[in-house]
């Protein structure tokens, strides 16, 4: 609660007049500002206004004060002490003659403290005429005391049991990110279900939060996701996502360890850059979701920069999480016609990545390596920056395996060291394509599925580095010295890593 109020109450010791909180939590907001006027302000008046109703206290009640110029020039005619809290005053700043008001207000009230307009908005859209004049508070999500204090809340509606007190402060741990009355819904959602067991409650807390996202198309919950064994190749970065799933978790925290942020995987396309981002969570068992960039850019939902902004601060909601940001140097428009968001956007994204909740973890995935700027590669930014190139015969002969028992074949039945022969230099993505065909032709003959199948459209399809040779010469040229093989290294085996803190690997 403390870090919430300081720095509302450093910017009105700071005597700024005119301050804009971020926050779509109203009551919240209002009910800390009265408890700083009560604490430190000799019980200052808190008043709040609304386009629909105006002010709330007996004041100015000779005028229509809904309009919010007539509002401002009210509060600076009125009583000479207050925190005046306008909750609607922000789609009104479009407006140059609000814009100039509350310009006036910053100039007439500088010297008088305790006298303070605070703009209350869930969006941030302070135009570029009062930037100058506006301190900017973004409110922080609610902290775990206060999260658990609506834990027992609501519990107690449901219950007359004297459940442990262990079970509340982790309903509140797995119930951080989410605003007050968003985590009350989420309870009533899971508990009136009847299931009051402590996993029942935890589980249903993840799944609800997870529905918290669906309402943001921009932002997309990724259900199917893949297991170890379903990734064939690659064994390095196989063994770094492993080694790394008991660290990804509250209990390392608590102890002090560091908790992985994210990695890069950049490569050759269809090389399983994608799969890779989709084993970290099923191993890691945390929620996966992917990242529109096109969403983002679209204008749908506000400006690009406002709506990456509520895109993090979502993703920050359901933690622990993985985010993943496939083709990065597109979807941050480095290089492309978005200039002058993308750079905007990129600035926020490389300081949101080392101020970031530690359970949040990022996989971002490139092809065009080569646009990424240094910024974004250098060491610090992702725990590890890892290349994908095309599979060797070994890899192709475990991608082989995998695609030809998940097409209903045997891999006995094949002869696999023949496919691998005639699929030099292919990538992951050919070779599926190439057993998904053989097994449809199988089928239309009503036949059973043979090697013979995939031999045939393994002549005849182009592989991609036959296509664009020169473009992988390149990215392999590139990638040589300045990321780690995520095919390489066979020394290094597949194993489950100690346990580190003697309990489960459930990071929530």
């Amino acid at each position: 609660m403390k870090e919430e109020i300081d720095p509302i109450r450093k910017a009105i010791d700071s005597r700024y007049p005119v301050i804009y909180i971020q926050s779509a939590e109203e009551e919240r907001v209002v009910g800390r500002l009265r408890d700083l006027a009560r604490e430190h302000y000799a019980h200052v008046p808190v008043r709040t206004w609304t386009c629909t109703r105006g002010f709330d206290h007996d004041f100015a009640e000779d005028r229509d004060c809904r309009d919010p110029l007539v509002a401002i020039q009210t509060i600076l005619e009125g009583p000479p002490q207050g925190f005046y809290v306008l909750k609607d005053l922000a789609p009104f700043l479009k407006r140059p003659e609000v814009a100039r008001g509350l310009r006036d207000a910053y100039f007439a009230l500088s010297d008088t403290p305790g006298w303070v307009i605070l703009v209350l908005s869930p969006e941030l859209a302070i135009p570029p005429t009062l930037e100058r004049s506006v301190r900017l508070i973004q409110m922080a999500s609610p902290e775990v005391v206060e999260l658990e204090r609506v834990a027992r809340s609501v519990m107690s509606e449901y219950t007359d049991k004297e459940l442990p007190a262990n079970w509340f402060s982790e309903l509140a741990l797995s119930l951080t990110g989410l605003t007050l009355d968003e985590a009350r819904h989420v309870l009533h959602g899971v508990l009136s279900t009847g299931r009051l067991t402590r996993d029942l409650m935890l589980d249903g807390v993840k799944r609800e939060k997870m529905g918290v996202a669906s309402g943001s198309a921009f932002l997309q919950y990724v259900p199917r996701l893949v297991e170890l064994e379903g990734v064939g190749g690659l064994p390095r970065i196989k063994n770094w996502i492993v080694k790394r799933a008991q660290v990804f978790s509250r209990k390392t925290l608590e102890v002090g360890l560091p908790v992985p942020k994210g990695i890069l995987i950049m490569g050759i396309s269809g090389c399983g850059k994608s799969l890779c981002s989709k084993l970290v969570a099923h191993t890691w068992r945390v929620p996966l979701f992917r990242l529109d960039m096109n969403l983002v850019y679209s204008s749908l939902y506000g400006t690009p920069e406002a709506t990456f902004d509520r895109a993090l601060r979502l993703i920050e909601s359901l933690a622990p999480a993985v985010l993943w940001i496939d083709e990065i140097e597109n979807g941050l428009g480095i290089g492309g016609e978005r200039r002058e968001s993308s750079d905007h956007i990129l600035s926020a994204f490389l300081t949101w990545m080392q101020e970031k909740p530690p359970l949040i973890f990022v996989a971002a995935t490139a092809n065009r390596i080569e646009a990424l700027p240094a910024e974004l590669i250098r060491k610090g930014r992702f725990d590890q920056v890892f290349f994908c190139d095309l599979p060797d015969e070994q890899d192709r002969e475990e991608i082989f395996r995998i695609h030809v028992r998940r097409n209903q074949g045997d891999p006995a039945d094949f002869d696999l060291a023949h496919l691998v022969m005639e699929t030099k230099d292919w990538n992951a993505a050919e070779i599926e394509q190439a057993v998904i065909a053989g097994r449809i032709d199988a089928a239309q003959d009503r036949r059973a599925f043979a090697t013979d199948d995939v031999l045939r459209h393994c002549r005849i399809m182009v592989p991609l580095s036959r296509t664009m040779s020169e473009q992988i010469k390149f990215i392999r040229d590139w990638a040589w010295d300045r990321a780690t093989p995520a095919g390489k290294g066979r020394e290094l085996e597949l194993s489950e890593p100690a346990d580190l803190h003697s309990t489960t690997r459930d990071p929530m």
